[in-house]
């Protein structure tokens, strides 16, 4: 078969099919914490801000956790799909649901001992702790519906269907901006609810989401979905599916922590002022991110199918192609964000302290998103193929490197922002590092092969 190169033209109008409107849906999971946050900036109080930051860092935390539903049920899918299997998909499906549904409930039974946990740890002041509450115990009952929802995008996206994901995606931010407009200010003669304002819209988002995808959903799954599975779960192959969760539950624990403690260290500053601007960094840095993340997103599906299909060549074209974009749009955001850090900063606070201090580290955001977006589309790659082992552990290892800067460096120099921040990029350097090196090779190819053989 004739090698594809880095520019071949077929693979690249594949991804960016998929790359255009992943990138868009990705894009909008920021935007519902971006709107929280420019709504609630313009409050009086800048505590709401805060409060905002640090409940979402658990709630993201949790759902992040379990987002292996989505990433795992996309490369199973897809490289079903690319064995033309389509039983196998559906049933992956059936799995992935009846996995989120569960945790979903279990995670609104243990809320009380999630939230007492999650704040303890975060050591925000009692004013911010106690509006982050509120936020928090409201935005919970999210849990059951995204978690199922993540297996329904995962299912779609395995088998090549980009627009239905945006196109529900789009749906939740317009819903949550509606609502954030309405509830948090209290217009149109509504009353001002601040940070539960904020709450209730996103609630609502996500619930009206999870419906319309469950609609989107089943008459593509109907014709292949077996009713036996329900009674016979028990029977059916399990051991595949679980192994790649777990590891991918495993990686997704040890970024999560990690991401967490940006957040967590930025409040044990004890300063409003630096958490309000660490949480709109963070929108920032999250905002970029994820709109790269969505080529890793479409190589997770790329891969996968041409695995199935037995091509490891279009595989690792593909790859490379989704490298190419994601670097080269990484770096000309990052321009962006340097050059027109002035108005992003009065577009997300009117607070002159917090504006000097989203200035003075824009430049490490910028210079992170290069990395972000070379260890996110590596991640993308090896999830496609399934090679979820060494995932595990480069993620330890990197996690490992993140906590050894900031522990080094607040020993040296005492704990600030900009230590914090640096951290930061010195984790995402380590994760572009060790899958960079195992991309190289072709054990991340030899390893499904290996797999499939063997099931």
């Amino acid at each position: 078969m004739a090698h594809k190169t880095w520019f071949d033209r077929e693979i690249h109008a594949e991804l960016l099919r998929l790359s255009v409107p992943t990138i868009i849906s990705t894009l909008a999971v920021p935007l519902l914490g971006i709107v929280d946050t420019a709504v609630l900036g313009r409050l009086p109080d800048v505590a709401h801000v805060g409060a905002a930051a640090a409940a979402n860092t658990i709630l993201s935390s949790i759902f992040w956790i379990f987002g292996f539903l989505r990433m795992g049920t996309t490369a199973l899918v897809a490289q079903a799909v690319g064995q033309r299997d389509e039983p196998t998909a559906a049933r992956l499906l059936f799995q992935a649901l009846s996995i989120g549904g569960v945790l979903g409930l279990l995670l609104l039974a243990l809320q009380g001992a999630i939230g007492w946990a999650g704040f303890l740890l975060i050591g925000a002041s009692p004013e911010v702790t106690g509006l982050a509450k509120q936020y928090f115990s409201i935005r919970i009952y999210e849990a059951p519906v995204y978690l199922m929802s993540l297996g329904a995008m995962g299912y779609l996206r395995g088998r090549g269907d980009a627009i239905t994901p945006m196109t529900v995606t789009i749906a939740i931010n317009l819903i949550n901006i509606a609502g954030d407009l309405l509830l948090v200010p209290g217009w149109w003669g509504l009353p001002s609810l601040g940070v539960r304002g904020a709450a209730w819209a996103s609630l609502a988002a996500q619930w009206a989401g999870g419906v319309a995808l469950a609609a989107a959903v089943w008459p593509k799954v109907r014709p292949r979905f077996d009713p036996t599975w329900v009674r016979r779960w028990r029977e059916l192959p399990w051991m595949r599916f679980l192994r790649v969760q777990r590891d991918l539950l495993i990686r997704t624990i040890l970024l999560v922590v990690t991401l967490g403690a940006l957040t967590a260290l930025a409040a044990r500053l004890n300063a409003p002022s630096e958490l309000a601007a660490h949480a709109i960094l963070l929108q920032l840095w999250s905002l970029v991110s994820y709109g790269v993340d969505g080529f890793a997103y479409a190589t997770e599906t790329t891969v996968g199918m041409w695995l199935g299909r037995g091509d490891a060549a279009k595989a690792r074209a593909s790859a490379q192609a989704a490298l190419l974009w994601g670097v080269g749009i990484a770096t000309l955001l990052a321009v962006a964000y340097v050059a027109g850090v002035d108005s992003i900063a009065r577009f997300f606070t009117t607070n002159v302290e917090v504006q000097r201090i989203i200035r003075e580290l824009v430049v490490v955001i910028a210079v992170s998103q290069p990395i972000n977006a070379l260890a996110y589309i590596f991640d993308g790659i090896l999830i496609g193929a399934t090679d979820t082992h060494y995932l595990r552990r480069a993620m330890l290892l990197s996690s490992v490197v993140f906590f050894a800067v900031v522990a080094t460096g607040w020993f040296l120099w005492d704990l600030s922002l900009s230590l914090i921040w640096w951290s930061a990029v010195a984790f995402m350097a380590m994760r572009a590092l060790t899958l960079g090196v195992r991309f190289r090779s072709a054990a991340w190819s030899a390893e499904y092969l290996r797999l499939h053989r063997s099931h």
